[in-house]
């Protein structure tokens, strides 16, 4: 049986409800990294996890229990909030690591801040695909794209990519993979109408995926110490010619030639987490306004279904 509450009811709920009365421990105690910049984060929250939970159930008190899923919630609803929780979750250990003095938090840094991308782009397509099941419609790039704009995607990769299978090769001992259409694909169709945002995030996304993939899989990138003795590590931008460390013996040599393809790494850092998590901000406008749209105002019947609940 689904379980009914008046609309009016679980309006007042969600009014006062935040992460620092209602979240889960961690939530509670790391949201204040993000609530300068990332605000929507909490707002997406309250309106659409919340009422999955049990915090909307006044029989239940006990704070732990209240943090956990009503019974009958679909599991598509549980994906999406567990994507959005570890959204948040990696955005604050990238924080940590900001603040952080052990060796790896540079590297800790990067890793964390392209997983929070990462899970954000599942969390925006897992419902971008919600809202086309609920509206009994069907998205283009996914179901019913044409031979022609196939093939044209498949040109695009294939003067980005082809001249480059070679080395990779040597490198890796194997090709990489075509995929398409790629997850950047159904999110340029998803932002269609709003594409500023999400054209600005996948130009920083990019290039944070590229500077942990040079960290993570490739040898130690080497920094240089300017004149006051402070570490300095090349920037995003220049990353890819600093990735052998004869390059960097040259910097050594003649820094104050090379002086602007480098950079503090807290300053990148502190740089990148604040763009990235004003970025996502943005983007999380659109599932707020759509999920309060289907939920709120159309009370989809679907998906008051997956979210066994009768609005009254």
């Amino acid at each position: 049986m689904r379980y009914k509450i008046s609309l009016k009811k679980l309006q007042t709920i969600i009014s006062k409800t935040c992460f620092e009365n209602e979240g889960t421990p961690y939530e509670k105690s790391c949201w204040l990294h993000l609530k300068n910049r990332f605000l929507n984060c909490e707002e997406f929250w309250k309106y659409f996890i919340v009422p999955q939970t049990k915090r909307i159930d006044p029989t239940v008190q006990d704070s732990y229990e209240r943090i956990g899923f009503r019974a009958g919630i679909h599991e598509e609803i549980v994906g999406i909030t567990s994507f959005h929780y570890s959204t948040f979750v990696n955005s604050t250990y990238a924080h940590e690591c900001l603040q952080g003095s052990r060796p790896s938090s540079f590297m800790d840094f990067y890793v964390h801040l392209t997983s929070a991308c990462d899970l954000a782009e599942k969390f925006l397509i897992q419902i971008y695909l919600l809202t086309f099941k609920c509206r009994n419609q069907k998205s283009e790039i996914l179901e019913q794209l044409p031979k022609e704009r196939f093939l044209a995607m498949a040109e695009k990769w294939y003067d980005k990519n082809y001249s480059k299978i070679y080395d990779y090769y040597l490198k890796k001992g194997r090709v990489f993979s075509l995929r398409l259409p790629t997850r950047t694909h159904v999110l340029d169709e998803y932002f269609e109408e709003e594409p500023d945002a999400w054209k600005q995030y996948k130009q920083l996304s990019q290039k944070i995926r590229e500077y942990r993939n040079a960290m993570l899989h490739d040898v130690q990138i080497m920094g240089v110490l300017n004149s006051d003795n402070v570490l300095l590590v090349p920037k995003k931008e220049k990353i890819h010619h600093y990735q052998r460390w004869h390059a960097n013996n040259k910097v050594r040599q003649h820094l104050e030639k090379y002086k602007d393809d480098f950079i503090e790494p807290r300053g990148q850092m502190a740089s990148d987490s604040e763009h990235i998590e004003s970025l996502l901000n943005d983007l999380w406008r659109k599932p707020i306004e759509d999920m309060k749209k289907l939920f709120f105002e159309e009370k989809n019947k679907l998906l008051l279904k997956k979210c066994n609940i009768k609005l009254t």
